[in-house]
């Protein structure tokens, strides 16, 4: 990692991080949100990444995102 990249990581998690599990499963309509923001922040994030919409296939893993392919 570059200088740069470095200083802005120890910026942002000095602290560490924060996890916070809850005490039961969630159940129902409840699951069913929770499972779609961690789908739209997963999509956000290789969207950033890859600077388009990753396609289904790269979300289900079924096709490899490989650094080189997308320089």
């Amino acid at each position: 990692m570059g200088e740069r990249q470095n200083s802005n990581l120890q910026k942002r998690f000095k602290n560490g991080f924060f996890l916070a599990y809850p005490d039961k499963p969630l159940e129902g309509e409840e699951r069913r949100i929770q499972n779609q923001r961690i789908f739209d922040a997963v999509k956000a994030v290789l969207t950033g990444i890859l600077k388009r919409e990753p396609t289904p296939d790269e979300l289900l893993g079924c096709k490899p995102i490989t650094k080189e392919k997308y320089l």
